[in-house]
């Protein structure tokens, strides 16, 4: 595992690691025909048995489990970070513009299957039924018989789980449904509209979904992309597997006579999604898939890429996302689980499989209900996922009732062009019957939360049907979708139980919801306190898409504005003053007042701040300095001292923000002065900048900002696999080690170096490199990786090589024995020194005293084996810095410390004095030492979080230790 070290609050893995990916079969999708579905209309067709058999669920079935792999974890939240179980906003989902009846039960099918659509003036229900076309008031169009819809296609009597979407960018409707629940006839049909009127033409095709007749294709997962349609779905029968079919979506959209596909297979999770696309740039497209919702206390999905050329598509299995709230996977009794009123009979919820991926803004979507709490579920809830492209979690949430009263299940998920997001989802009681809902989170709303669920349409009566079988088949799946007319407002649909005819009845129901955008009115200023005379600048803040803006400035000139974000704003008198705006659009109008918001004086000064991109630097290194002052400066003088310096890009003493060269060896004092309206003010920081570099002692751990904290560099010409951050154990302090793990490094013969700062070795009587290593060989390959020093002292212009280390089989580098295993250290016996093989390692750099612009490089030539790790690289007078310490007995606690730091000194140590030091090896605290006992350094927490050594010494003989202080 690795952790990034600039996100604190998660623990992201192994995005280093290499992908899975999976060879296609080429094929081509047979057209049917190009067919008129306004004619379909099923105004003289009683008579459904030609187009549609009564559908029957399979018996007995158990939702499958996938065990994630450790190794590929691609990210894994941190259980500090459990965001799932929060509570729901308190505020109310919005309530629907319009609902409206959709299909009913024609007693032909459990389930129904419910999917639909929205497109820019119709609505397409589509269902193991009937298809239906309505116009968005709910008046019906067309209504025909699923296999009637597909009618010119071989195999239509078979049809099942049609799934239909709208592309917003091609103004294309597309359908896919299988036919064939059976190894020898099993197909899947695509249907595209040639416009975006459903009634019109529309270019039909079918594909063999296993020429060989092993296996037959069930449950289709549908997406797109600009390139591609995407139809994934479960195989079963002679085999058990998941299929990817990957169709040229233009190409059908032409209505070519044959288009091209790619088939991928995968016994990779279940259920795998694709990605509704909404974004007709982006070239890759992708799927997420539900894996083992208890693993360890966690729960995981699955994450998979489609990318490449359009015929020549790339599949790849990334790795597993998880989360410390794990989840079952189904509620056992064949899936009967779910409560309703006024009957035993429990309603069939099916299993935990992934329902809907919408991938909008470079982010991803996700939907599925899971069974709570893990191992023993008393309740179904809706959880959902935010997550970026590399896998990262975002955002994720559950809408749940955990007085286990409600559950929740068979969801949807949508977003739209502002972000806004809505679920739409079944509500199960055994206080109410099975009704349908929706959740919805607007996008300033909390993160992770989600609003207060509405229901839209209450269920009718129980519901008990299962055609002999042994469950109460309910869903499978639901829809919901934003509007292509406008790209804000959502439709769900849903279904219900209604009040029974001849037997207990389901029904599909249809609501529409326009995100409320009201103005909410905010905004802010580049500033707020200014000298007399001084302009200020406003910008707009207000959510809800305002078109219309009115600013009143108290005490300003001008003293009203209708731009958007108003520019120089003056204010030539002293005071206190308010600012007002208006901001309206067609839905309302909003009003915010700020009083005192902008304070005038014609006495302030400048607050002068700065800082610079790099403080230990070579000589003639530039640094870039950025003046952070407040209270509006408008002049500014840098001064140095010593003054040897060179002001570079057109930068000198008046800028704001200079770029300059130190052209000496030494420590440099930073004045800088800054003037507004009313006068000058002036800061100097001395010894900020060290120019030559660190003056050891020098001492780097990798566990508090990873390379970031002491500017680490990283080459990596190959642009793959580099040097990165590992979690490791058997070495102290923290966790953290550097490294490159070869096993994912499929090239050979690769150099990646990791650059130290640079050091100045000037009053030195002595110098050593240190640092710790841990290497093992893989026996699977015939040659072994290599570590080599460099050491450099022109900055990096050129270099020296100090040492080279690779495995002859003796242990000579590696520290532990070969194995055919992955290798990450994980006890002391891991690491060089302590246990089987290497010793640690000393390297005197004595040729070099008195020199500054020294760096070090390690540098890694791969050849496909282990990860070789450093740690606790050190540059000091000292041998042995934590290592081989010439007084070993002294015990320092605790460590890390948030504070006092004790220091026991035990017994007949010789030991005369205690120092603590920082790593330039400054002398910050000393204490003497008159005998055995506790000695106690910070007593007053003076000093700030960081790395420090504690010196203990005494005659003819010293130790270093380091010491970590936190908060």
């Amino acid at each position: 595992m690795r952790i990034i070290s600039f996100v604190t609050l998660f623990i992201v893995l192994s995005a280093s690691l290499s992908a899975q990916s999976y060879q296609g079969e080429a094929g081509k999708a047979i057209k049917g025909a190009t067919v008129n579905v306004g004619a379909m209309a099923l105004d003289t067709i009683t008579d459904y048995s030609n187009f549609s058999g009564i559908k029957t669920p399979n018996k007995n079935w158990k939702a499958p489990d996938f065990k994630t792999n450790p190794d590929r974890i691609i990210f894994q939240e941190a259980p500090s970070q459990q965001k799932a179980s929060k509570p729901v906003s308190r505020e109310m989902s919005p309530t629907p513009t319009k609902n409206f009846l959709s299909l009913e039960d024609n007693q032909r099918s459990i389930p129904p299957d419910v999917n639909g659509a929205a497109g820019p003036n119709h609505l397409m229900t589509t269902l193991n039924t009937e298809v239906r076309i309505q116009d968005k008031e709910g008046n019906v169009l067309m209504t025909t018989a699923l296999g009637n819809f597909w009618r010119p296609l071989p195999g239509t009597s078979g049809t099942f789980d049609p799934k239909i979407l709208y592309d917003p960018y091609n103004d294309r409707w597309i359908m896919t449904t299988p036919s064939g629940s059976n190894v020898n006839e099993s197909k899947l049909y695509i249907g595209v509209s040639t416009s975006s009127d459903p009634m019109g033409d529309w270019n039909f095709y079918w594909v063999d979904t296993d020429a060989s007749n092993i296996a037959w294709f069930d449950y289709p997962s549908i997406g797109f992309n600009k390139k591609w349609i995407t139809v994934s779905g479960n195989m079963f029968g002679g085999d058990y597997y998941r299929t990817v079919f990957v169709f040229d979506k233009m190409a059908a959209y032409n209505g070519d006579e044959d288009i091209n596909f790619t088939r991928f297979s995968t016994y990779e999770g279940f259920t795998l999604v694709p990605s509704v696309t909404y974004d007709n740039e982006t070239e890759d497209q992708y799927l997420i898939a539900t894996g083992d919702g208890n693993q360890n206390g966690y729960g995981y999905i699955k994450k998979f890429k489609l990318s490449g050329e359009l015929n020549n598509p790339v599949f790849e299995y990334q790795g597993d996302i998880g989360i410390p709230e794990p989840w079952s996977g189904w509620g056992g009794d064949y899936g009967n689980f779910l409560p309703q009123m006024g009957s035993s009979q429990l309603i069939n919820s099916v299993d935990a499989r992934m329902e809907t991926v919408i991938f909008r803004n470079n982010k991803l979507w996700a939907v599925h209900h899971v069974f709570l709490p893990a191992g023993d579920p008393q309740r179904c809830a809706v959880q959902w996922w935010e997550l970026d492209t590399d896998g990262v979690i975002l955002e994720h949430g559950r809408i749940e009732d955990q007085s286990n009263t409600f559950s929740f299940a068979f969801p949807s998920i949508a977003v739209n062009a502002n972000e806004d997001v809505m679920i739409g989802h079944n509500v199960f009681s055994s206080t109410q019957y099975a009704g349908a809902g929706y959740s919805f989170k607007a996008y300033y709303d909390e993160p992770n939360s989600m609003r207060t669920y509405y229901q839209y349409k209450e269920g009718e009566a129980p519901y008990y049907k299962t055609y002999g079988g042994d469950r109460n088949r309910w869903g499978d799946y639901s829809a919901t979708c934003v509007d292509p007319e406008n790209d804000i407002d959502f439709w769900a649909l849903q279904e219900f139980a209604m009040i029974p005819q001849g037997s207990d009845t389901w029904g599909t129901w249809w609501a529409m919801v326009k995100p409320s955008f009201s103005p909410v009115a905010d905004f802010t200023s580049d500033e707020t306190i200014i000298p007399t005379g001084e302009s200020v600048n406003f910008t707009d803040l207000t959510i809800g898409v305002p078109s219309e803006w009115q600013w009143e400035f108290e005490g300003g000139v001008p003293s009203t504005s209708s731009d958007q974000n108003p520019q120089n704003i003056v204010y030539p008198n002293e005071g206190t003053f308010t600012v007002t705006l208006t901001a309206s659009n067609v839905l309302g109008t909003d009003v915010v007042t700020k009083q005192q918001f902008i304070t005038v004086s014609s006495s302030i000064l400048p607050e002068i701040s700065f800082s610079a991109d790099l403080e230990k630097v070579c000589v003639n290194q530039p640094v870039s300095f950025t003046d952070l002052s407040l209270y509006s400066p408008i002049q500014w003088e840098w001064q140095f001292d010593p003054s040897t310096v060179t002001f570079i890009n057109g930068t000198d003493p008046y800028s704001q923000h200079p770029e300059v060269e130190f052209n000496e060896a030494n420590d440099y004092a930073v004045t800088l002065t800054a003037t507004n309206l009313n006068g000058s003010s002036t800061l100097t920081e001395f010894d900020m900048i060290s120019a030559g570099g660190y003056q050891p002692w020098f001492a780097e751990d990798f566990e508090y900002n990873g390379f970031e904290r002491n500017n680490w560099e990283i080459e990596n010409p190959d642009h793959s696999i580099t040097w990165e951050l590992f979690t490791i154990g058997g070495n102290s302090p923290g966790h953290t080690a550097a490294g490159v793990n070869f096993r994912d490094y499929m090239a050979i013969g690769q150099r990646d170096r990791l650059i130290s700062p640079p050091f100045n070795l000037e009053g030195m009587t002595n110098a050593y490199l240190e640092f710790q290593h841990a290497y093992a060989q893989n026996t699977a390959v015939p040659a072994t990786d290599s570590l080599i020093v460099y050491l450099s002292a022109d900055c990096g212009e050129t270099w020296t090589r100090l040492k080279a280390m690779g495995e002859d089989g003796s242990g000579n580098f590696a520290t532990h024995e070969p194995t055919t295993d992955p290798f990450f250290p994980q006890v002391a016996s891991d690491w060089c020194g302590d246990g089987w093989g290497s010793e640690c390692n000393v390297i005197n750099l004595d040729a070099w005293l008195g020199m500054p612009n020294i760096k070090i490089a390690f540098e890694t030539y791969s050849f496909y084996g282990n990860a070789i790790l450093i740690d606790n690289v050190s540059i000091s007078q000292t041998v042995g810095v934590d290592q081989q310490p010439a007084i070993s007995d002294v015990h320092i606690f605790p460590n890390p410390s948030n504070g006092v730091i004790h220091v026991l000194v035990p017994e007949k140590s010789g030991i005369h004095q205690v120092e603590l030091l920082n790593q330039m090896g400054q002398k910050l605290m000393s204490k003497p030492v008159n005998g055995p006992g506790e000695i106690l350094l910070n007593e007053s927490s003076q000093y700030a979080p960081g790395i420090y050594l504690i010196l203990t010494s005494g005659i003819g003989k010293s130790a270093t230790h380091k010491v970590i202080i936190v908060r």
